[in-house]
């Protein structure tokens, strides 16, 4: 994964709606699995682990005490063939980032929820179909907020942050707000059923 600078992972924060720490918002510009670093992510977070691997780290990040990670996506556990068939192929780019999430999470830093948005050009990469492969691989709901540019999104929030900060009780209220999450949040639920089968294939 190409090293982003922190302005841009801040953007891709602000354009999600997301302030509070340990959840992970992913950027799906491009065509699906269309390069090794596809799509971007961003998290701000409490715990500072510098040397983690599998993990891109800044040590500010929205807030005071707050730092900022970008995980790269993939590549996944390699596991049997007769198992990676019985996945779909969002299925298994869902896997590239389980596998890396996982990774973190076991050297200390918690990711507990999941925030999708961004859009291809002409139709969205981020649709019920791609949304519901992630819940289901990760075994959690996932929240879509749909921007086209959330580079320019989100520097625009962040822009108005810094000037109207005295407005908002939090930067997370502030960043809800502006961002206007409420009024473009889409919840996708894990399938449990699906989601139980593909815990028994990939478990390791």
């Amino acid at each position: 994964m190409t090293r982003e600078p922190l302005d841009r992972l801040l953007a891709r924060l602000a354009a999600g709606g997301v302030a509070e720490p340990s959840t992970l918002v992913v950027e799906c510009a491009g065509e699906v699995g269309a390069g090794a670093d596809w799509p971007r992510t961003a998290m701000s977070s409490r715990v500072p682990v510098p040397t983690i691997e599998r993990a891109i780290f800044h040590p500010a990040g929205l807030a005071e005490g707050y730092c900022t990670y970008a995980i790269p996506w993939g590549p996944a556990i390699a596991r049997p063939r007769e198992v990676i068939e019985k996945l779909t192929g969002l299925e298994r780019q869902a896997l590239n980032l389980r596998d890396a999430v996982h990774e973190v999470q076991s050297q200390g830093v918690p990711v507990r929820r999941f925030v999708l948005t961004g859009f291809t050009e002409p139709c969205g990469s981020i649709d019920g179909t791609f949304a519901q492969a992630l819940a289901d691989v990760l075994d959690t709901r996932v929240a879509v907020r749909p921007c086209r540019d959330v580079a320019g999104r989100g520097a625009d929030i962040l822009a108005r942050l810094h000037r109207d900060r005295e407005k908002y009780t939090s930067v997370s209220q502030a960043i809800k707000a502006l961002a206007d999450v409420d009024a473009r949040e889409q919840r996708i639920w894990r399938d449990l059923q699906r989601a139980r089968e593909i815990a028994r294939l990939v478990q390791v």
